[in-house]
């Protein structure tokens, strides 16, 4: 049993262990994209405009209660 079980194991353990390939490099004649704010903010408005009236709401219901 063990010995089937270490067998099964092994090319797992080789995958844990192994490097990436030691050739590989970021290239240099390739500039980096730019950050396109646009995409993000209004990703960033759509998302807060769920979450912030939510967060109001769920802190917020102690303070309506009390008064």
């Amino acid at each position: 049993m063990f010995r089937a079980t270490t067998r099964l194991m092994r090319p797992f353990g080789k995958r844990l262990l192994e490097e990436p390939h030691p050739f590989f490099i970021y290239p240099k004649t390739v500039k980096a994209q730019p950050v396109q704010l646009k995409f993000y903010t209004t990703r960033l408005a759509r998302a807060a405009s769920m979450y912030l009236p939510m967060y109001v709401v769920f802190f917020g219901w102690p303070f309506a209660a009390q008064a």
